[in-house]
């Protein structure tokens, strides 16, 4: 669709805006209100309630700053560069939480993802002591020449046009370790299962769960009600999930029935 197709935008009937915007989403992952009403020559009080009505429909997720459109294919992965840069409140306020669950001289493994990329950035500013186990070179990165924290990266493969790293010998490494907490990202979450894209990073996921007491899901409202190629854990594995206030209550009931403590942050 061209910019000339759109100049006309308010004046369009809204079920053929709507179709409009459908078929952009259907290229595009994701889009903040203002940029759509830039695009669509409308108002941002319009688009808002164009996207909160496709939301409903089930054709997009909502995030604080503008939509998401629902994972309907389960080998679509977003860039890490595209994934910073959606739902950005949502997941630092996610952040925000789960660093309420971490004490000092504690033992953390963070697994590779955008939200565990901010995560790391918030641990880095902080000065309790910690020891953090991490397959992801940007948290590596993230936390190095931190004198707080002890950090262990146990190798592997690098993923290319990734972070992570996969394989040997960090799956070894991690059958002889013991910590308190796991931060765990997934590519999608439904009322089943938490799941990912790549068969080799559920594998080091599930070690990963193996090695923690406790493993905390952390998730944007937009990564559930979908489904990824690979499973890594029924829900009912996991101790806690974080995610924010955009889950609707029907699926939070949902969530809770697999007996998971599940907190929904305010954005």
């Amino acid at each position: 669709m061209d910019d000339s197709q759109d100049n006309n935008s308010e004046e369009m009937l809204p079920a053929e805006r709507r179709q409009r915007l459908i078929d952009w989403f259907d290229v595009n992952f994701a889009g903040s209100s203002q940029d759509l009403a830039d695009r669509f020559n409308i108002s941002v009080s319009t688009i808002r309630r164009d996207l909160d009505l496709l939301a409903k429909e089930g054709y997009l997720s909502r995030t604080h700053g503008g939509a998401v459109r629902m994972r309907q294919q389960s080998t679509y992965e977003p860039s890490t560069d595209l994934a910073r840069r959606t739902a950005v409140e949502e997941k630092n306020a996610i952040v925000a939480e789960a660093l309420r669950h971490i004490n000092a001289d504690q033992s953390i493994l963070i697994d590779t993802g955008a939200i565990s990329h901010l995560l790391a950035d918030a641990i880095a500013t902080r000065t309790d002591p910690l020891t953090v186990i991490t397959n992801d070179l940007y948290v590596a990165h993230a936390l190095t020449y931190k004198p707080p924290v002890k950090l262990v990266v146990p190798g592997g493969s690098n993923r290319f046009g990734a972070y992570s790293l996969l394989g040997e010998p960090g799956i070894s490494f991690l059958n002889d370790v013991k910590c308190d907490l796991y931060f765990m990202s997934a590519q999608a979450v439904d009322f089943e299962c938490a799941s990912d894209t790549v068969l080799e990073l559920v594998e080091l996921k599930r070690a990963m769960m193996q090695a923690a007491q406790k493993t905390i899901l952390l998730a944007d409202s937009s990564r559930f009600n979908a489904r990824a190629l690979y499973r890594i854990t029924e829900l009912s594995e996991v101790d806690m999930i974080i995610t924010d206030h955009g889950l609707p209550t029907k699926d939070r009931d949902k969530i809770l029935a697999h007996g998971v403590e599940l907190v929904c942050v305010q954005v």
